[in-house]
């Protein structure tokens, strides 16, 4: 799948859409290039066509777009460079040069001439993540003592927080990911945005170069974006461990709220909860689940003072996934299942053929679904002597939580259990599930007689749809 990303910027919300246009000579790397950048918070390779080793590539946008030049024969590529609208930029390539002029030609420049300049002085060695820092900071600061460009702060800004983010954030994440004490010194320190010298931390120093209310550093690239998003992943990791009540919980639900008590509100980190929603929801493929509660979710996205240029490309890929799920057909044989009941008994779909069955999928962690409990209970009742199976089954992890669940709301009849949990749930994804409650009713030969059926607290659009297929 295409992977692509603008980055998007309310600097330049005021000016039109204008080009951004790389033209690339490139020699002694075959006949194909590929342009790769970001848009819509994801990342796409275009493969280009050289013709007589030239290639050409437009961008149409309102914002600063990083991209970067990739050969493919032998394969090398350039760091992610930075294009403002209006620039031509020139790329020239061989097996022994590369050259960039135009826009903002000094700066790019220096990001190629600076990451050959570590490759060199630090190649059999493991520097520390200070020494690493340092040395850059100090190369970034020579070069922009002398840089000039309309757009010198904004590019200074994004560079600085670039690098501590690359170099010094990256590394401690490596090393200390499993030590909960640090991970939340550097949380504390970024929502204090305190003087890392003065208590000697090292892990803390050079922290406090980047100020995460400074608007300009909302027009970061994505990955270092994708980098902060990885410390907010391992500080829920440690919240879990501490908190063993936020495992059922829904991830996106305590991610969103570690960013919000971590960052105050601004542009810098409406991208964060932009780029935290827009992953969970493009898991969707991989994870059958991740688009439980997604509406809610963008409904309170859109409460951020800063999120005028980021909801269309969530709202976008929402929509997109909704449309891939698709529903099963009406008249669609059902998809079987073999799980177990309470009593460690397998029970599948075939046993009740000749019977009315209502699914119920449901989750103890889901407050919706044991909201609809009781009138689930209720309306087992009215069709106990029918042909009528109602059958319960739960998502959750933790059989041990389900048996109890069950137990103290004197759930009756059939109740089965995927074990898988709500992202590997076979049953979620095989009855086309992004959320819990989800109710399903099949026919007596086995077909879905509806996809989404109403639930049980809809008790006479339910009782109608059953008594139905009953009399059929």
């Amino acid at each position: 799948m295409k992977k692509v990303y603008f980055v998007l910027c309310l600097l330049w919300s005021s000016m039109a859409h204008s080009q951004i246009t790389i033209q690339a000579t490139v020699n002694g790397y075959g006949k194909k290039i590929v342009i790769g950048y970001w848009k819509d918070l994801t990342y796409i390779a275009d493969t280009l066509q050289l013709k007589k080793n030239k290639a050409e590539f437009k961008f149409e946008s309102s914002a600063p777009v990083y991209f970067k030049l990739r050969t493919i024969d032998p394969d090398t590529f350039t760091p992610f460079l930075i294009g403002f609208p209006g620039d031509t930029i020139f790329i020239e390539k061989d097996t022994k040069h590369l050259v960039i002029k135009g826009g903002a030609e000094s700066y790019n420049t220096f990001l190629i001439r600076l990451e050959a300049e570590i490759r060199e002085k630090f190649s059999g060695t493991s520097p520390d993540y200070n020494t690493l820092t340092q040395y850059v900071l100090d190369r970034s600061e020579d070069f922009f003592s002398t840089f000039t460009h309309p757009q010198k702060q904004l590019i200074k800004d994004i560079h600085t927080l670039s690098t501590i983010t690359r170099y010094k954030l990256y590394r401690i994440m490596v090393k200390y990911s499993e030590d909960a004490t640090i991970m939340k010194s550097i949380a504390n320190f970024i929502t204090s945005q305190g003087a890392a010298e003065v208590n000697g931390d090292g892990t803390l120093k050079y922290l406090d170069k980047v100020n995460f209310n400074n608007p300009n550093i909302g027009s970061a690239n994505i990955t270092d974006i994708m980098m902060m998003n990885n410390l907010i992943r391992i500080l829920r990791t440690h919240a879990i461990e501490k908190d063993t009540a936020l495992k059922d919980m829904d991830e996106y639900v305590t991610e969103n709220k570690i960013i919000k008590d971590i960052f105050k509100e601004s542009q810098y980190r409406s991208r964060l909860l932009a780029y935290n929603l827009y992953y969970r929801i493009n898991n969707y493929v991989e994870y059958p689940m991740q688009l439980a509660g997604a509406d809610d979710f963008i409904t309170d996205f859109r409460k951020e003072k800063f999120n005028t240029d980021l909801l269309p490309a969530i709202e976008k890929l929402y929509s997109s996934q909704l449309a891939s799920i698709g529903t099963l057909s009406k008249g669609a044989v059902a998809p079987t299942f073999k799980l177990p009941d309470t009593k460690g008994k397998t029970v599948q779909l075939s046993d009740f053929k000749g019977k009315v069955v209502y699914l119920d999928i449901w989750a103890t962690w889901c407050g919706p679904c044991l909201k609809e409990i009781p009138y689930m209970e209720r309306l087992k009742e009215k069709f106990r002597n029918k042909d009528v199976e109602m059958i319960t089954i739960s998502i959750d992890t933790k059989v041990d939580v389900w048996l109890a669940k069950v137990a103290a709301m004197k759930m009756q009849g059939i109740q089965l259990i995927d074990s898988n949990g709500s992202t590997n749930s076979k049953i979620a994804k095989n009855y086309k599930v992004h959320g819990v409650p989800h109710y399903v009713l099949i026919d007596k030969n086995g077909r879905i007689a509806s996809a989404s059926a109403p639930g049980p607290s809809m008790e006479a659009e339910a009782e109608k749809q059953i008594n139905e297929l009953l009399q059929e």
